[in-house]
């Protein structure tokens, strides 16, 4: 007998409840939330990406509208999120959405394809790609020394 790694947080008579769609939601949104307790442990900045800092000494500061950690820099005390100059920087879009959205763009997939897999619009799909993109050929740029 297999269980449900979500059923165990709801209570059986709400699960079955829910239609398969609405299951799948619950799924991601637990995967979102542990992803990000996950990271909330894992802050560490070389330098403070406002003023520049050595080994800045940072204190949370709240969270964003779309739940990101925000911190704050002792020495400027300026705030900036968690994932500043990552991929999802001023994304609203989840961590798990992002996974999937590279392995699809990986395997050459469409947009429509994509859009459905992650249950985004097509066009918010094109902008997500295109950063992705634009993010891989700088790191490429960055190793190998092109401007």
């Amino acid at each position: 007998m297999s269980i449900n790694y979500e059923s165990n947080y709801l209570l059986p008579s709400i699960y079955d409840q829910l239609c398969a769609y609405q299951k799948d939601r619950v799924s991601q949104m637990i995967r979102d939330f542990i992803e990000t307790n996950r990271q909330m442990n894992q802050f560490h900045f070389e330098y403070c990406p406002k003023c520049g800092q050595f080994h800045p000494v940072l204190v949370k500061a709240g969270k964003t509208k779309a739940g990101k950690q925000m911190l704050k820099c002792s020495s400027c005390h300026k705030r900036f999120v968690c994932d500043h100059e990552q991929l999802t920087y001023y994304s609203h879009q989840p961590q798990s959405k992002w996974n999937d959205l590279i392995i699809e763009t990986q395997k050459g997939n469409s947009l429509l394809h994509t859009a459905a897999k992650i249950n985004v619009h097509e066009s918010t799909v094109f902008c997500m790609r295109h950063k992705y993109l634009h993010f891989i050929e700088d790191m490429e740029s960055d190793i190998y020394g092109r401007s």
